[in-house]
């Protein structure tokens, strides 16, 4: 995807899902923050991997934090997560807009 933001899948220069998890006040707010700086990490079509040290390390917060917040936030649907390939980081994608129950919740 180009650098320039699709007018589709952004809000005011912030993807659709991250101003979704910016406005969810029953995430945890390190939750919402991992959101808004994965937005320079992940694409909406290709799984990055991510690796939670890193993560953790650039958040400033504890690996086993980081490891639950994105847990969570694929829980919760704003991020997907590609399914485990064995000694490689877990994969992760931005979906267009949060995703409950198979339905997206634009």
């Amino acid at each position: 995807m180009s650098t320039e933001r699709c007018a589709l899948i952004a809000q005011h220069g912030l993807p659709v899902v991250v101003a979704q998890a910016l406005r969810d006040l029953t995430l945890p707010q390190n939750g919402r923050l991992m959101m808004y700086y994965l937005t320079d990490w992940l694409d909406f079509v290709e799984y990055r991997e991510v690796k939670v040290v890193s993560v953790a390390s650039a958040m400033r917060i504890h690996e086993n934090t980081a490891g639950q917040l994105l847990a969570l936030l694929v829980s919760r649907g704003y991020l997907r997560c590609r399914p485990r390939v064995r000694n490689s980081p877990r994969a992760y994608v931005m979906p267009w807009s949060r995703v409950v129950n198979e339905r997206r919740a634009a």
